[in-house]
């Protein structure tokens, strides 16, 4: 669009030139009042260096022909500056521009509306500042004043009672303890910061938030033997209704070197925070990482796009963040991300521009030229092996993490910023459905096939949400006596139009969206309302379902199967609980506490598919196993193929060492059944003895092997 109608609208206020050479820079808008102010023109309409008048704008020109003496696109701004008009001040900002295909410009923009921002936006984090050192001061003058009375008084009861209500009534919240951490004196301040009620006093609510510090043990002694406080922040959620940013100061009193009390004082800055969030996204920045946010990455991509550099734009994202804020603390995950931000800054350097775009989530610009030679495959790769490397946190903790990429190009795959992240993050969702560590170029089949997948999840959505899926069992028999002990619970899901979607499709489509936890939540019941089934047709023996990791990772699981024992009256030792091998790897602690408890419980584990995963004897051992599967994989084959004989021999010798029993799954045969009872296997399941099927058939079945 023409700029003189832009600026004829108020829809821009900036002068526009082109750069032909050093001496010849042609004004384009020559009817800006106030251009005359900054420099004078030819009968050209040309401006050269030495007519023009403002100091600032000529020390600029001296960059500006750096910019445009390259082949390359760029722009470089000036920030902003003022110049002084017999009417007033005039705020300005100058734009060199290299299109990269030969139009180079000078843009001078009155810039008051913007400039006024900014200083508004400073002026608000100069008082964020001052508030901030102002509840500090006031943490320092209650410290001294309460160190000096506790000095001079063992126990605070012997204090005047208006020094006792002045403490009470102070809006900064204080808790003092003696040296033994007993509680001496505390505010009602300090009840209503802290949360405190009868069943949790404040002494529950300090030891609550040292805990959330994640203090170790020797940080209270530390201070002891330093006579000094500590003063900081903390974000602080001890119920549901209360979440507030805390400024702490816990000071240390002491009498010569001995410790008498324990000064605890609280102040809520969540008004600061707030505040202060806004005000870092008002200038772009991320206020964790301190690099640009998702709106000035934006702005970015726009403007690249504007001047037609052709670029690649990255989305970035570390897979199982969750998990990590859950297993090692949310200020560890915090700790990670910083750590991430500046990698991903010293890889890319200068030669690209990054941004924090989600919670774990980072994207990377780069123009095509920047990447000198260097295939964008190596590129890639470079950066996975530097993003991927191990991480020191508090307390030592070594994580190691997987990220995840989706890749698009301007201008082949869109001209819109908002379309180019969109593409972007197709092929990051396709990325992470492979694996971790992945990352995927977006092309318009990937396009169709994330289509595809969103309307098979939605699908599947709605089936749980309406019981199309419904719970067949598959018998497992003793092989000594051909009786029916267990059964294992198989999901198969029909359409409402009569197309049956396979478990192997629907099931790692699950795993890989949060449709896991409510299929998760589903089939628990289901499996606790199939057992009582089976009670009432006289059936009694056990139920085994199989878990995923991403269900044994959610802290809610054992909740849940605990609920749905109590709401269908089924006793635990009716249900048994069937993981794969992958589960222990990736987190061996926490299935190790959640299987020790469905074991107390009375629930049955099993490994499924053991042999085919990473079989380690270090989980057979630690953790409470009762049974192991034997991969149909090596019992598909056992009358001719020795070396699976031998593998599921040895399998048979471990367990029986380990007092563990042995499933042998996919038995299809008479002679694969003699095989495994001539080695002593204990439980076999497969075709042989029935495919999967409906429940009333099943109980058909069980009863007349009875």
């Amino acid at each position: 669009m023409d700029i003189h109608l832009l600026n004829a609208l108020g829809i821009t206020n900036c002068a526009m030139f082109r750069f032909h050479s050093r001496n010849d820079i042609e004004c384009l808008t020559l009817d800006i009042p106030w251009l005359n102010s900054l420099a004078l023109f030819d009968n050209r309409n040309r401006l050269s260096e030495s007519t023009v008048q403002s100091l600032f704008l000529k020390d600029f020109l001296i960059d500006a022909y750096e910019v445009w003496k390259g082949d390359y696109a760029f722009t470089l701004s000036s920030g902003f500056w003022t110049e002084q008009l017999d009417n007033g001040l005039l705020k300005l900002e100058a734009l060199a521009i290299n299109s990269g295909t030969g139009a180079k410009y000078l843009v001078v923009k009155n810039v008051e509306e913007e400039f006024n921002d900014k200083q508004r936006t400073l002026q608000t984090a100069r008082e964020l500042l001052l508030s901030h050192h102002e509840i500090v001061g006031q943490h320092e003058y209650i410290r001294h004043k309460l160190n000096d009375v506790l000095r001079k008084n063992k126990r605070l009861q012997k204090l005047v009672p208006p020094i006792q209500q002045a403490i009470y009534d102070l809006e900064t919240g204080v808790v003092i303890l003696d040296n033994q951490g007993n509680l001496v004196l505390d505010n009602k301040a300090a009840h209503r910061l802290l949360a405190c009620n009868i069943a949790t006093p404040s002494t529950k609510r300090i030891t609550d938030l040292l805990d959330l510090m994640e203090a170790s043990h020797s940080f209270l002694p530390s201070l002891v033997k330093k006579k000094s406080p500590w003063q900081g922040e903390l974000y602080w959620q001890p119920t549901r209704n209360v979440n507030t940013w805390l400024q702490i100061t816990i000071h240390p009193v002491m009498h010569g070197n001995v410790l008498t009390h324990w000064v605890y004082l609280f102040t809520d800055i969540s008004h600061i925070h707030n505040k202060r969030e806004k005000v870092l996204n008002a200038g772009g920045i991320d206020s964790l990482t301190n690099i640009a946010n998702r709106s000035v990455f934006l702005d970015t991509a726009r403007r690249l796009i504007t001047q037609g550099t052709p670029f690649k734009l990255f989305i970035i994202d570390i897979c199982n963040f969750k998990k990590i804020n859950e297993t090692l603390s949310y200020k560890s995950g915090d700790e990670i991300l910083k750590s991430f931000a500046l990698r991903l800054q010293s890889y890319v350097s200068n030669q690209g521009f990054i941004a924090r775009i989600g919670s774990n989530e980072f994207a990377l610009m780069k123009s095509d030229e920047s990447f000198n030679q260097q295939s964008v495959q190596e590129y890639i790769e470079k950066l996975i092996e530097k993003l991927t490397k191990t991480y020191t946190v508090l307390d030592g903790m070594e994580p190691n993490l997987a990220v995840n990429m989706g890749e698009v190009s301007f201008p082949s795959n869109s001209d819109s910023a908002e379309t180019l992240l969109y593409h972007a993050d197709i092929a990051l969702q396709a990325a992470k459905y492979q694996g971790k560590n992945i990352a995927l170029t977006y092309s318009k089949e990937l396009h169709q096939q994330h289509h595809a997948v969103n309307e098979l999840e939605n699908k599947l959505r709605e089936a749980i949400e309406n019981s199309e899926l419904k719970l067949y069992l598959q018998p497992i028999v003793d092989l000594r006596t051909g009786k029916i002990v267990k059964c294992e619970a198989l999901t198969r899901w029909t359409t409402g139009d009569g197309t049956q979607i396979s478990p192997e499709v629907f099931i790692p489509l699950a795993e890989k969206s949060d449709l896991i936890f409510p299929f998760g939540d589903w089939l628990i019941n289901e499996a606790c309302h199939a057992v009582n089934t089976l009670k009432a047709a006289d059936l009694d023996i056990r139920l085994a379902i199989n878990i995923s990791g991403r269900q044994v990772s959610n802290l809610a699981l054992l909740d849940q199967i605990k609920t749905a024992l109590y709401e269908h009256q089924v006793t635990a030792n009716h249900l048994s609980i069937e993981l794969t091998e992958s589960v222990f790897i990736e987190s061996l602690d926490a299935v190790s506490i959640l299987l020790n408890e469905l074991r107390t419980m009375g629930v049955t584990i099993s490994i499924d598919d053991f042999g085919t995963g990473f079989s380690s004897l270090v989980y057979l051992k630690k953790l409470p196993i009762d049974e192991l599967k034997i991969d149909r994989s090596f019992v598909s084959e056992l009358e001719k193929n020795t070396d699976d004989q031998a593998i599921v021999q040895a399998i048979l010798g471990l367990a029986k060492n380990l007092s563990i029993n042995i499933i042998a799954e996919g038995i299809e045969t008479q002679q694969q059944q003699r095989f495994l009872q001539d080695n002593q296997c204990t439980y076999g399941q497969g075709y042989l003895y029935q495919r999967p099927v409906a429940i009333a058939d099943f109980i058909a079945l069980a009863n007349k092997l009875k």
